[in-house]
């Protein structure tokens, strides 16, 4: 007893230091793991897997921890803790297949087990940023997984079309399935077919491995829920490595996290088949590895950023959003190193080698065959219900009056709303919190909660834009290379989205899966609020800085908790 007593401590942080250590390995492991309660139908076999690899988890976890531990305790050590692991698991499947709502029983079972983690870290005072961030991980992973099993893959899904017509983007990858080859017709003719084909392709290859290895067919096509749940979660792995990249530390730090770890957006862009989840994936990966190649200039980086923006646009086009912060980079580099010029033309030679043909293949091929415009998007007709090219541009942009609040969820006439969603800025945070059709016309339950949700991070928003504008024009920890980075690339997108909000003028349009980013780059000059906050030197400041920053502390945990409470309560019902 007393050798186990000496081993409980170096428990959780042996497996948490496993974890941090290797994050996109253990990340794609457990979404693979995943595949069996990705359907809201769970039965007693399909608990199988998930059940193994808790065992699994729990036993490497005793091996880790018992390695480093005095020998004469290792097989004790090994005995306690994979038992315990078994028992957890054969308990977790019960409660599965006994549960009506299993998705209940993944998200509350894992809050419990994160909430007593934290307890004892801060009970041995050993609960470090990096250790929280883990922990919001595993909570942001639950409440992704969470969402795929409670929507199927034809509900609250965008653009998803069906097999039986083999159309939009479900009917996409199964023309992949089924004929083993691209459309060979004009991609104008069929729903959503003009868009890159990488992640379709993708799903193709997964639905072909799932029947491989005996997945029943209904499962099998629920089952590209875990390829989306999967890049959701490198989201956020690949959010925090920017937000390190940049500086960030400290509370600034498990702030930024938290912003995008519970931002709603990233679990329904999970748990949707569609191709926005991949293309943000990407977009993110350029950015992270041109922060990289700033630093260490070698081609390997060159290389990185190239296949992210590639095969980004082989996904959906509109990652060539990320070229121009990316072509500044380059560019102030040859100038700065104009001795060196050789080197750069050779990495940008590799890089529009690379990147190029990946990117604009699929258009150059459509142009060819049928004529289709490289730059092609689909436009709704002005006839539809959902139409508001007859507000005026200028009041839809400027127009906040309070009666656009009254209900923070979007606004559609064909969903019952009270009027059609006008002004982008607005629609932008309801459909970052609310999507399209989660509000309390069809969910009452959250009434309250929702609107706690949707105005934290209204607040949180207001804060990153400040502190955003403070660190391009006063604060020095930024670089000015990295400010006109991030400023090209915040502006790219924003404009973007405006001006796609103007050119098709319907509510779909006004949706934050159209700049995503834009939530990662607030996250991140939210936190530099709270790290300038902390930081303040001048004395007569600090209390009141001390004070704005708590403020803001709660309001980012107010952000989190209701965004758990408002969709646990989504997914009771």
């Amino acid at each position: 007893m007393n050798s186990l007593k000496k081993i409980q401590k170096p428990m959780i942080l042996e497996i948490i230091q496993i974890f941090s250590a290797h994050p996109f390995i253990l990340t794609a492991l457990a979404c693979f793991f995943c595949v069996s309660v990705s359907s809201a139908n769970i039965s007693a076999v399909s608990t199988f897997i998930p059940s193994a690899v808790l065992c699994f988890c729990g036993i490497v976890g005793a091996a880790a921890v018992s390695y480093r531990s005095p020998k004469k305790s290792k097989k004790p050590v090994m005995v306690y803790l994979s038992g315990t692991a078994v028992a957890f698991s054969l308990i977790f499947a019960f409660m599965l297949t006994e549960s009506s709502k299993p998705q209940l029983v993944i998200l509350n079972t894992g809050m419990v087990l994160v909430l007593a983690a934290a307890v004892y870290l801060i009970c041995i005072k050993k609960l470090t940023t990096r250790r929280l961030i883990i922990l919001m991980f595993i909570l942001g992973f639950l409440l992704r997984l969470a969402y795929i099993v409670t929507v199927s893959i034809s509900t609250k899904q965008h653009d998803v079309g069906s097999l039986e017509k083999m159309n939009g983007h479900l009917g996409y990858i199964g023309y992949l399935v089924y004929n083993g080859s691209l459309p060979d017709i004009d991609v104008r003719e069929v729903y959503q077919y003009y868009h890159p084909p990488l992640h379709h392709i993708l799903a193709a290859i997964w639905v072909r491995i799932q029947h491989l290895i005996g997945i029943d067919n209904e499962n099998i096509w629920e089952n590209i829920q875990i390829l989306t749940l999967f890049y959701s979660c490198l989201c956020m792995i690949l959010s925090y490595k920017i937000f390190r990249a940049l500086g960030l530390d400290g509370k600034g730090l498990a702030t930024a996290f938290a912003v995008v770890a519970f931002c709603p957006t990233f679990y329904i862009l999970g748990g949707s088949i569609n191709n926005d989840i991949l293309s943000v994936t990407f977009l993110l990966g350029a950015a992270l590895n041109t922060l990289y190649w700033y630093k260490s200039r070698n081609m390997g980086r060159v290389i990185c950023i190239a296949v992210c923006i590639g095969c980004g646009m082989m996904t959906k086009l509109s990652v060539w959003m990320a070229a121009p912060a990316v072509a500044f980079i380059f560019i102030y580099v040859f100038f700065k190193n104009i001795k060196e010029w050789k080197r750069w033309l050779g990495q940008y030679a590799a890089f529009l080698g690379i990147c190029a043909p990946l990117g604009l293949w699929w258009g150059i091929r459509n142009y060819i065959t049928h004529g289709v415009p490289i730059t092609y998007v689909m436009k709704l007709s002005d006839s539809s219900s959902q139409y508001i090219g007859n507000i005026p541009v200028m009041e839809r942009i400027f127009d906040f009056s309070p009666s656009q609040f009254a209900d923070v969820g979007d606004q559609f006439t064909m969903y019952d709303g009270a009027y059609n969603e006008y002004n982008p800025l607005v629609a932008l945070f309801k459909t970052s919190m609310f999507d399209e059709l989660f509000t309390v016309r069809f969910y009452p339950e959250i009434a309250g909660f929702n609107k706690i949700l949707f105005w934290s991070a209204v607040i949180l928003g207001i804060v990153g834009f400040i502190s955003m504008l403070y660190s391009f024009c006063c604060k020095k920890t930024l670089s000015g290379v990295h400010k006109i980075f991030i400023g090209i690339l915040y502006v790219v997108i924003f404009v973007s989205y405006y001006a796609f909000c103007i050119q098709f003028p319907h509510v779909c349009t006004e949706n934050i899966r159209y700049a995503v980013p834009l939530i990662v780059i607030g996250a991140f000059f939210a936190g530099s609020a709270i790290r300038d906050l902390e930081t303040c030197q001048k004395p007569k400041l600090k209390i009141p800085c001390i004070a704005v920053s708590n403020a803001l502390l709660t309001v980012t945990a107010l952000y989190s908790i209701s965004s758990i409470i408002v969709y646990e309560k989504i997914f009771i019902k």
